[in-house]
Order: C-alpha cells, then sequence, then structure tokens
C-alpha cells in the first residue's frame, strides 16, 4: 500500500511518523522472535484465539459483518456469524504463522502441508513462463515456497506495507524462497514483465480491492478489480494457473494447482480483459464459497 501524501499535513513532521515506525518495528520482531521459539501448532491456535478475542470490537470486524451479510444474504444471522469468526480466526492464525515460515521452509514442512493438483508441474516447467494466482485464502504465503521446493522458485508479487523497516522483516523471510520481489506498481511491473519474458513464474495475489480497473461481477456485486493479470497473459502467451491453499485443520494445510488457463485475446481490448477477470472472479468466489471461514472478508472489496 502506497504511502499517504503528506504534503499538506505540517502538523506531524516527518520524524514523528519515522519514530513510530521503529516501535512498530521493534515489536514485530520481539514478538516474532518469541513465536519462533514455540511449536507451530500452539503459535497458531494462539493468533486464532487472540484474533477472535479483539476482533468484535475492531472497524475490520464491522467491514466483514456487513460484506458476508451483502454476499450471502440467504443464511441466517448465526451462520454469517460464524464466518465472520472463523475468518479472523484464519487472519490471526495467518499472522502468527510468519514466525515459522523459515523453519516451514528449511525443514520442508513434513506433516503440514499436502500438495495435489496437476497445474504444478506446468508452473515448474523450466522455460515457460506462468503466472500463478491465488486469493486470501488459507496461508496463502504457503504457495510460493512449494513452488521454490519444486525447482521454480517464483517472483512474488506483493503490496508493501507503509512501515518500510516491517516490509524489510517480511521480505528477509519470502527472499529465502523466492525468485525475486515484486512491488505492485510502475516499476514492479518491469521486473514482472523481465521475468516473464525469461521464462519465469510470477506469483500474484488478485483478490484485493484496487481504485482503478474495471467493475467486475464478485458475488453478484460490481468489484474493482485489476487488469495487469489479464492482460499480461494474452500479451506474452503465458499461462495463468489458479492455486489455493486450504486450511485442513489447525496448521495443516491443502494446496492444489488446478489446471493452467490459457487465455486468448488481444491486451488492448477492454472486452477480452474483462472476459478473463470474470472467469477469475467466477473462480476465486467458488474458493471462498468453499470454504467461507478462511477469506478475508474484512477488505473493503465493494464500493460502500
Amino acid at each position: 500500500m502506497a504511502e499517504k501524501d503528506q504534503s499538506a499535513d505540517t502538523s506531524r513532521p516527518p520524524q514523528r511518523t519515522k519514530a513510530r515506525h521503529y516501535i512498530e518495528a521493534a515489536f514485530a520482531f520481539i514478538v516474532l522472535a518469541g513465536l519462533k521459539r514455540l511449536p507451530l501448532r500452539a503459535v497458531s491456535g494462539m493468533g486464532g484465539w487472540l484474533a477472535r478475542f479483539l476482533g468484535p470490537i475492531s472497524k475490520p470486524w464491522r467491514i466483514a459483518k456487513r460484506n458476508v451479510a451483502r454476499t450471502m444474504p440467504d443464511l441466517s444471522r448465526a451462520e454469517q456469524r460464524k464466518i465472520v469468526r472463523n475468518t479472523f480466526d484464519n487472519f490471526g492464525r495467518v499472522m502468527f504463522e510468519y514466525a515459522h515460515l523459515s523453519k516451514l521452509w528449511h525443514r520442508r514442512w513434513d506433516g503440514v502441508i499436502d500438495v495435489e493438483g496437476n497445474g504444478l508441474g506446468w508452473a515448474t516447467q523450466d522455460n515457460k513462463a506462468a503466472i500463478v494466482f491465488t486469493a486470501h485464502i488459507g496461508n496463502w504465503e504457503l504457495l510460493p515456497m512449494v513452488l521454490a521446493a519444486k525447482g521454480k522458485p517464483a517472483m512474488i508479487v506483493y503490496r508493501a506495507p507503509n512501515n518500510k523497516l516491517v516490509d524489510a522483516m517480511i521480505a528477509k523471510v519470502r527472499n529465502e524462497y523466492a525468485a525475486a520481489l515484486a512491488p505492485k506498481g510502475a516499476d514492479g511491473l518491469r521486473l514482472i514483465v523481465e521475468h516473464i519474458q525469461s521464462g519465469g513464474t510470477v506469483f500474484m495475489v488478485v483478490d484485493q480491492k484496487t481504485n482503478t480497473g474495471p467493475e467486475i461481477p464478485f458475488f453478484g456485486h460490481g468489484a474493482r478489480t485489476g487488469k495487469a493479470i489479464a492482460r499480461l497473459a494474452m500479451k506474452y502467451g503465458c499461462k495463468l494457473i489458479p492455486a489455493r491453499c486450504e486450511r485442513v485443520e489447525g496448521a495443516r494445510f491443502r494446496i492444489t494447482f488446478e489446471s493452467p488457463w490459457s487465455v486468448e485475446g488481444n491486451a488492448s481490448s477492454n472486452d477480452d480483459v474483462n472476459d478473463t477477470l470474470v472467469r477469475l472472479n467466477t473462480k476465486i468466489e467458488d474458493w471462498v464459497r468453499a470454504t467461507p471461514g478462511q477469506w478475508m472478508w474484512m477488505h473493503k472489496r465493494w464500493p460502500d
């Protein structure tokens, strides 16, 4: 997420913001260092409990309630509340599981992750470019780790946090198994194009709100959806591979790489691009409906 423009705000000197970032980063470092010493299962459970406990007093909880009610009106209020509670449980687990990503990578996740699906073969072929896309379901951070273990590290496209110190901490972990990191934006796009042209695999999480892009149906409502993934696939002839991570139980996961998509059309044609985006959002909606308590409903995915 880009830094906010503070040029018109003379009441907050830059030094104060920088000091806050140091405090945030120090707190994150201490917490993660402590969590690394505990078993993964315990850490995951603690994160889920904390998110469920603090969630109801937060604004994201209210956003999640509104989103679930808007998109799943046929469910009872009790069923809707259960989805919100579960999505906070999953989110809290993911945040605490960050502390164990490096351990999982070096120990090859024995007994933690099961991998299936025929799309993995294509994603890891030499000299064949592909874009693996997913949504914020289960622990999405594990997908590029699997790609690297199978011999084809991916370039991870990500939205950088405002705090550059925290961003550096996250990047240090991801760099252990990523081919490279590409922040969203013009600079990142150039890196992505170079990686695709060299036959590399790119990993993208594509279910977040964007400020630009067409409104594509998602759960029956228009949701702005970024065009980049469709245009890249069309322009450079690379496959799109749907992949998702499901939390089976606690800190155990199933990752599925689905059959590759061949994307036809003209990258300059809005109709062709929109057709691919409709297909993409439909796929993500199917995933969310299958495990609604594992998606990040606290995103402002639809206009208020």
